[in-house]
């Protein structure tokens, strides 16, 4: 097996460890139940959005700091930040030991990017595709086996809600010792390159670029990146899209606990189960975007005004059964744009921006939620309760939506009139 192989796998094995948490799709109960009791009201106001605001002021740092360490500590921080969230949840009981927690949480969300990274520092760039598939598929795994495993034991009564956090513990412990046994890095994207020497013999004058600083190159790629309208596009939807996304996610359970509460069809206990759902349609739906034709902007328009109608059925739903199909159909949708978005801009700048970029995006969709996050939940902003939150979020994917399906028809008119007018002309 080729070297370049045994460290993809090697590398992705971490990514399903990490992935691994079956209490995640019963958060909401664990923490609303004997023995925490936390309210509703508590959870979605004063304990999520703790990690919402430790993510924005955590991501840049560890983008920054991820290339200086050269990767690994940063990937080991991601799961020791793991292992001591279910520590705190699992001995702690009150509220500022619950947004303690959620620091650690934030973090562990911003050490992602370290990762996806981690890897290309690893391959030659002609298996970054390769190695990229690697990653997702194992992320993917790791949600999909732990939802089902969460699932099949509280059927079957063999666990409870709150020893889930026992075995995601257990997960996090596996992950923590993996993440230290992880090849290291020699090089990296900014701070340590190789720069190959080439020393001129004879007396031809050549002009040799002298090698940049690394806050010429983070210019340099950001200004090559960013000055590209294609790009800028597809960045701003990237932005926009996930930020909807992340904080739609954050509080989707608390709505089916609204809608259980009021009386309902089915059992919340049924939540890995649509995780392990959402989690397979959704890599259908991204395996399918690689080989079907659709116009991309019109994808994007289409799915996310279609995301907004989701969400506006799902704030007035008195059935779990149609919120929790709502919830997949809304999944599914994201990732297949997110799929989107990242081939179409990784096609269109430099390799080596990619991280930089997907740093960039990640940051401004987390300023986005955080500003999202003050308006309709802290106490300085509107403290909407949980529906009418639903009623918002639909209504920035609507006009999202809106906004690119307006989009797509310019730029179909303008792609049909163009030839019409160079025929008129000559």
């Amino acid at each position: 097996m080729e070297k370049w192989l045994i460290q993809s796998i090697w590398i992705a094995v971490f990514g399903f460890l990490k992935e691994f948490r079956p209490a995640d799709p019963y958060i909401i109960q664990y923490l609303t139940n004997p023995p925490m009791n936390f309210t509703n009201q508590e959870v979605n106001q004063e304990i999520f959005p703790v990690s919402t605001y430790t993510c924005l002021g955590v991501t840049i740092i560890i983008f920054l700091i991820t290339d200086y360490l050269y990767y690994k500590p940063i990937v080991v921080l991601n799961a020791l930040s793991s292992f001591t969230v279910q520590i705190l949840l699992i001995f702690t009981r009150s509220k500022t030991n619950m947004m303690v927690m959620e620091v650690f949480y934030g973090t562990l969300i911003s050490c992602k990017v370290a990762y996806f990274t981690y890897v290309y520092s690893k391959v030659d760039k002609k298996y970054y595709k390769t190695v990229s598939s690697h990653m997702k598929m194992a992320c993917l795994l790791g949600r999909l086996f732990s939802a089902l495993l969460a699932q099949t034991l509280i059927d079957n009564k063999i666990l409870t809600v709150y020893y889930l956090n026992h075995l995601t513990l257990a997960g996090a412990t596996v992950s923590v010792f993996w993440a230290f046994g992880l090849p290291s890095i020699k090089s990296s994207i900014y701070f340590h390159q190789n720069f190959e020497h080439t020393y001129i013999k004879d007396n031809t004058d050549v002009n040799v670029s002298k090698p940049k600083t690394v806050c010429q190159r983070l210019w340099s790629d950001f200004i090559m990146a960013f000055t590209n309208r294609y790009v800028l596009q597809w960045s701003v939807w990237w932005a926009l899209g996930t930020c909807i996304y992340y904080q739609c996610m954050a509080y989707f359970q608390s709505l089916w606990q609204e809608i259980y509460r009021n009386g309902t069809d089915l059992q919340v206990t049924n939540n890995g189960l649509v995780e392990a759902i959402c989690t397979i349609i959704s890599t259908l739906g991204v395996y399918l975007i690689g080989i079907i034709t659709i116009p991309s902007w019109w994808l994007i328009g289409t799915l996310t005004f279609s995301q907004g109608l989701l969400l506006l059925i799902m704030a007035q739903e008195k059935l779990l059964s149609h919120a929790y199909v709502g919830y997949i159909m809304f999944g599914t949708f994201y990732h297949i744009m997110a799929t989107a978005a990242n081939c179409e801009v990784a096609k269109n700048i430099p390799a080596d921006s990619y991280a930089l970029v997907f740093g960039v995006n990640t940051f401004m969709s987390l300023l986005l939620q955080t500003c999202l996050t003050v308006v309709v939940n802290s106490p300085i902003g509107l403290m909407l309760d949980i529906r009418t939150q639903f009623y918002v979020y639909s209504g920035g994917c609507l006009i999202v939506g809106a906004l690119f399906t307006v989009g797509a028809l310019c730029s179909t008119y303008n792609t049909k009139t163009k030839p019409r007018i160079f025929t008129t002309l000559n």
